[in-house]
């Protein structure tokens, strides 16, 4: 994955950056930047509040909130490779890393582009697709059924209540015949 993207803005405050190549699992990433301006005559903002609690050494006049938007090869978005975001202590939920909110400039935008590619383009595994498709082997195997890819001639599409995430049940319709067979057609 190369650091390369596109910059669109949307607005005053607000730009996507798309890389232009893909990481090792195939995912498209883009970061919502905003540049978030608060208003300091209000002392119950959130930078007041997060320097009163401690979080920010001083007040932050502006700075970065981003998102990472991760579209998979099975075109599911994810929230993934956030700096900003981390786990709590008790690992129930996800709060803001303030080691991670950072003034608006040029150069911390930087920085989360940094950080965002590096933690992107670090992963390593499977596709998406690639897993759907271990998914659909093993629940045939489990079945003891075929695993088609186009319907075959005769056969009928029964529906997919019950058959794995991207596949469906078909059957060769011979109801009476004793020679009916059911098999999964990946969709």
């Amino acid at each position: 994955m190369k650091k390369d993207f596109t910059v669109e803005q949307i607005g005053k405050n607000r730009w996507f950056y798309t890389f232009t190549d893909l990481n090792a699992k195939g995912e498209k990433v883009m970061i919502e930047f905003v540049k978030c301006v608060p208003d300091l005559t209000n002392k119950n903002s959130l930078p007041y509040l997060w320097q009163k609690a401690g979080y920010t050494d001083k007040l932050l006049e502006t700075y970065w909130s981003i998102e990472v938007y991760v579209y998979d090869t099975e075109g599911n978005c994810w929230g993934r490779y956030n700096p900003q975001v981390k786990l709590s202590e008790d690992r129930k939920r996800h709060v803001i890393n303030f080691d991670w909110l950072l003034e608006a400039t040029e150069e911390n935008k930087q920085k989360l582009i940094d950080e965002v590619y590096r933690l992107a383009s670090s992963v390593t595994g499977k596709t998406a697709t690639e897993e759907k498709l271990d998914r659909i082997k093993d629940f045939a195997e489990k079945m003891n059924v075929e695993i088609y890819t186009e319907l075959p001639e005769g056969w009928k599409d029964i529906g997919g209540f019950t058959a794995p995430i991207g596949a469906t049940w078909i059957t060769n319709k011979l109801y009476f015949s004793g020679k009916r067979k059911h098999a999964l057609l990946i969709i």
